[in-house]
């Protein structure tokens, strides 16, 4: 066996001047001070540093449209009876105004969900649930709060599908039973049809038959009223009354209502009832309801307000605890002194603060009803759930502390670890936060801190007390020999701080594979652990032992210095270490055999894995946010979240505005793979609404009055655009189209007929001109010339977004359904190929959905993708650092061996060509010639004890992948990030046990003296740091947050998978190697 290398030179170099290494470490860890507060920024969740098509599509979506004016919904669900009758009554602030936080009711609270179409009845629950009058009454009283809060001066026009009505600020159920009852709905409005021909109104209020049609303000206004006036908006609304109402919204038998209806009875795709529904007293009733707004983003940001998280400034009395719990409690701040701020030089307001904070106005009114926000507030949730695991973590810390004890049975030891820990985290901190200031001040960015980020503190942790262990037990057993504290911190160093170099080294090679990610938050990622592992090994590898030395040397000149005595029991007897590594090398063949056929199962089990978005994986599935979307799944599954595309080209080319209806033809159209998982109207038709729209209904209102669009240029001179024989214009005519579309973005939809008034703003969410429009001749600019319109957007909406294999569904049906698009264009329409390339021929230049729901698809799913392909790549990264690390010492150039190239010559290929498929020719260009440069120089038996190294950590990766598996886990972020955690911590155990054998090995031991060796030192420093470790990982795995509980738990499954390795896994193979070995040699000399 070669002469194992060792780390006596580094030994040599830092002993003698232990001052000025600690004098260095200490000036280092006060330059990193500065770097320590940089890094605090708070992390945006939501933000997606990377490079795609749509999220340069979201970008064109928010900086470009009037899509700046966000919608919010504001859900309103009856709560549990038994909730109303013992808690607090309403409002619930104080006589200064002030929110009695510990009063407002919880999520849980609401009542429960009775199924679809099963309506809401039972003991104390309102007469109606939702739609009951004390309870809209109570919704009004929401409403009225919303127009006195901060945000209301941002609060942009709403139109009711359902009433017609525009409204200015939140709309809600009310404000379409008030329209309804007092005649003004369109519901209740004749109008003329195109051909100038009168049409009823579809139902009316003047006959009420036994009861006295009254208005919705009427005092005198009963529960009857709001039951038929309910009855007949979802009679005649063509679904749009069933939006309003969750999806248990049905009619329920009641003897004493004056309404008669369908009992039990489900609206079908043509707006009646199946002919075998007993129709018979009763009322309609459901559990849920919104309130909507609609917000300027613009108008926000310029009055002191941010929509970033990391941008905006901390609120430290954001959170507050209410005995053991955490709760949120959002400050309120006004526009006045947001502006002001930003004026002072200061950071601006949070805008998600600002829409807890409205949401938290509205639940002062909680009383009957239960109000959540819905979609809003991650980053607040986020952080408050890492807030108050805080408390978990200092109870990790202990425990650790306590168990650190138990292992090195010395205070100063543990003082020791803890001290060096606390460094290396200053360091990994103060490092990251240096590359944010470098980063900022030259213009490039260094380091893009996400989620992840939040993980690295708790790998420096596992890592340092990994380190420490190793080195500290290693001094006490060259101690234990009789050495004087100077020899065995040298011992230490030298060999154990070798082992300890190559596992920060592999540990290091694994995450930086992320830096050939394309995605910035990745390749930081990697960055950012290599500077934490970089920290560990320096500051637990080699300064732990020099400050162990020291202090014994200054406890052996007081005379004070305690003897390291055998038989101590450090948490576990080395004799059973011992005779564990021992006994799994004896028994190699069995256990082989057992851990070949276990991989053998596991791996199908593996690749059954398929990639979700679990909300309650990553945050505490009790949280209103998560509860939100168990809402929306549940009660609005209709609904979905709301989405995008963007298309670019000549938009005034009548086959792109034919293309429009032609979409939504084929939507309609579902194939065989649909996921029916488009948003669809209550009816159940796909929706897709864009400036199409919006042309039919101002043709609509032309018809009964064209006096407003002749005042505009409709009828001018210099409009040269075809009419049908009803005088409307033709949409194949572009003039036409130029026209129509510079009114409705300029004017809106003046109302005619039952056609309500619709804002402009509105238009300016579908279409955009290239030039400011002269008012007076909306088809020119205001410089005479044609104005051009090269970019629209089309909205969509996709249900159960977190479901990520249902989402790649949708949005590949959704690429077939854009066909008429695809025909349009040159290209592949989802490759942006310019505006200007558009021609008469081709008009389309780009069609790609996008919107929150698909940019979190696309970026989540290029994360999981992404860390996945650097696993693997980290994997063949570690084998050729320990290819290096176990390199032979005669390894100049002199040495150069072409025997080893030729025998290694295969992995090289091999290695070479994956990473050419996977990350790109230049990278294995260099990486093929330095590994032909280095298979010479290192030897391929290194070769061989690398592979032999990795073989057990990769059966970890795979045993690990299968029990995420069996636990009903999927592949998202989190289980991905362990999975390469897993490479990185897992192989240090190996390598710390194959770095002692072949220790042993070169001193002349045996086979079985040298794997009874690892039960030792390096037995009782793997047992205590994976015991450790554990323990922590297991305390962070009671954490509410779906993020640190699943990692505590993976991460202590790992750990515990990662120990086996070592201690059982690793000495098997050993002796089954000598074993064969020995027999071939047997073999050769027999011959």
């Amino acid at each position: 066996m070669y002469e194992v290398r060792d780390f006596a030179q580094v030994a040599d170099f830092l002993l003698p001047r232990k001052n000025q290494v600690h004098a260095v470490i200490l000036v280092m860890s006060l330059v990193m001070v500065p770097g320590l507060i940089a890094s605090l920024t708070p992390i945006d969740i939501e933000s997606y540093d990377m490079e795609s098509s749509e999220l340069t599509a979201f970008k064109v979506l928010n900086e470009d449209f009037a899509a700046s004016e966000e919608a919010y919904g504001v859900m309103i669900s009856i709560r549990d009876p038994i909730h109303v009758q013992n808690g607090p009554i309403a409002p619930h602030i104080d006589e200064n105004g002030d929110v009695l936080h510990g009063e407002l009711p919880s999520a849980s609270e609401r009542v429960g969900y009775s199924g679809e179409s099963a309506g809401l009845v039972g003991e104390g629950i309102p007469l109606g649930g939702i739609l009951n009058l004390t309870v809209l009454r109570e919704i009004e009283v929401k409403i009225a709060r919303a127009a006195a809060d901060p945000l209301a001066e941002f609060m942009r026009p709403l139109v009711s599908a359902l009433s017609g009505q525009n409204v200015a600020g939140a709309l809600a159920l009310p404000d379409n039973f008030r329209s309804f009852m007092a005649g003004e709905s369109m519901l209740t409005r004749g109008t003329v049809n195109l051909f100038g021909q009168p049409v009823p109104a579809r139902t009316n209020w003047d006959d009420c038959g036994v009861l006295e049609c009254l208005e919705f303000d009427d005092a005198n206004i009963t529960q009857a009223h709001i039951d038929l006036a309910a009855h007949r908006m979802m009679l005649h609304s063509d679904g749009a009354m069933l939006r309003w109402l969750s999806t248990d919204r049905g009619f329920t038998y009641d003897e004493s209502s004056p309404v008669i209806g369908p009992i039990g009875g489900k609206m079908t795709e043509d707006g009646t009832f199946a002919d075998d529904i007993e129709w018979g007293p009763g009322r309609w009733s459901a559990s849920t309801t919104w309130i909507l707004f609609q917000l300027s983003r613009d108008a926000m940001e310029e009055s002191g307000f941010t929509h970033s998280w990391a941008e905006a400034a901390a609120e430290p009395d954001g959170y507050t605890y209410f005995g053991s719990k955490l709760r949120t409690t959002a400050p309120i701040n006004t526009a006045e002194e947001c502006r002001a701020a930003v004026d002072a030089g200061e950071k601006p307001c949070s805008a998600e603060w600002a829409i807890i904070a409205l949401e938290t106005n509205l639940r002062t009114t909680d009383e009957l009803t239960l109000t959540m926000v819905i979609g809003e507030g991650i980053n607040v949730e986020m952080n408050r759930e890492l807030q108050e695991s805080a408390i978990l973590m200092a109870g990790m810390a202990v425990a650790i502390i306590v168990l650190l004890w138990v292992s090195l049975r010395r205070f100063s030891d543990v003082a020791i670890v803890a001290a060096t820990l606390g460094f290396s985290l200053l360091w990994m901190q103060g490092s990251i936060g240096w590359g944010i200031i470098l980063g900022n001040e030259f213009g490039f960015k260094i380091i893009s801190r996400s989620q992840f980020s939040n993980l690295l503190p708790i790998l420096v942790l596992a890592l340092g007390i990994d380190d420490s262990l190793h080195a500290l037990h290693r001094y006490k057993e060259e101690r234990r020999s009789g050495k004087a504290p100077q020899d065995a911190a040298h011992s230490s160093m030298s060999r154990v701080g070798r082992a300890i170099m190559l596992t920060s080294f592999t540990t290091m090679a694994a995450f930086t594979a992320n830096l050939t990610s394309d995605i910035a938050a990745l390749r930081s990622f990697g960055i950012e652990a290599a500077l934490g592992v970089g920290a560990a090994f320096i500051l637990t590898g080699l300064w732990a032992p020099i400050i162990r030395m020291d202090w014994d040397l200054l406890l052996e000149k007081r005379g004070k210095l305690p003897e390291e005595t055998t038989g101590k029991v450090h948490m576990i007897r080395e004799e059973w270490l011992t005779g564990i590594a021992d006994n799994s090398s004896k028994h190699a063949a069995l256990l082989l055999a057992v851990i070949v056929a276990t991989t053998a199962l596991a791996v199908p089990v593996m690749m059954s894995l398929e990639g979700d978005f679990k909300v309650e994986d990553f945050i505490d599935g009790e949280s209103d946010f998560a509860q939100g979307v168990l809402l929306i799944n549940t009660r609005f599954s209709d609904e979905g979240e709301p989405a995008s595309v963007v298309i670019e080209g000549d938009m005034l080319d009548p086959r792109v505005f034919a293309a429009i209806q032609a979409t939504r033809d084929n939507m309609a159209n579902a194939s065989a793979n649909d996921p029916g998982k488009y948003t669809t109207t209550p009816l159940g038709t796909p929706e897709m609404h864009a400036i199409d729209e919006l042309v039919w209904f101002a043709e609509a209102s032309m018809v009964v009055d064209s006096t407003p669009f002749e005042a505009v240029g409709w009828g001018a001179s210099d409009l040269d655009c075809d009419t049908d024989s009803n005088g409307l214009p033709e949409e194949t005519d572009r003039d036409c189209l130029r026209f129509m579309f510079g009114f409705v973005f300029t004017y809106g939809i003046p109302a005619g007929g039952i056609i309500p008034t619709i804002p402009a703003s509105i238009a300016g969410l579908y279409i955009l001109p290239e030039c400011e429009l002269d008012p007076l001749a909306v088809h020119l600019c205001d410089d005479g010339t044609e104005p051009e319109y090269l970019r629209m957007t089309m909205a969509w909406g996709i249900s159960n977004a977190e479901q990520f294999s249902l989402v790649e569904l949708a949005l590949a049906e959704l690429k077939m359904d854009m066909q008429p698009f695809q025909d349009l264009a040159a290209q592949d329409i989802s490759v942006r190929a310019g505006i200007g390339v558009a021609s008469e021929e081709f008009p389309v230049t780009w069609a790609i959905p996008t919107g929150d729901p698909v940019i979190r698809y696309v970026a989540a799913s290029s994360m999981q993708n992404q860390l996945q392909s650097s696993l693997f790549l980290g994997v063949l990264f570690c084998l050729i650092t320990l290819w290096w690390g176990f390199r032979r010492i005669d390894s100049g150039f002199a040495d150069y061996s072409t025997k080893d190239l030729l025998l290694s010559s295969p992995v090289i290929i091999a290695l070479t060509a994956y990473v050419y498929f996977t990350v790109g020719s230049g990278f294995a260009a260099l990486l093929g010639v330095w590994l032909v440069v280095g298979a010479g120089l290192w030897g391929a038996r290194s070769l061989s004890t690398a592979m032999f190294t990795t073989i057990p950590i990769v059966v970890v990766i795979i045993w690990l992948y299968a029990i995420i598996a069996l636990a009903g886990y999927g592949l998202n972020m989190v289980t991905v990030a362990i999975a390469a955690m897993a490479l990185g911590v897992g192989i240090d155990y190996v390598i710390h046990v194959v770095e002692r054998y072949r220790e042993e090995r070169s001193e002349g031991a045996n086979v079985d003296a040298s794997i009874r060796a690892i039960g030792g030192a390096a037995g009782l420093a793997l047992f205590g740091s994976a015991v450790s470790d554990v323990t922590g990982f297991l305390i962070i795995a009671q954490s509410p947050m779906g993020f640190f509980a699943s990692f505590g738990l993976f991460c202590a499954v790992m750990i515990g998978l990662s120990l086996f390795a070592s201690l059982v896994t690793t000495p098997a193979m050993l002796g089954s190697l000598a074993r064969r070995r020995k027999t071939q040699t047997q073999q050769v000399e027999a011959q």
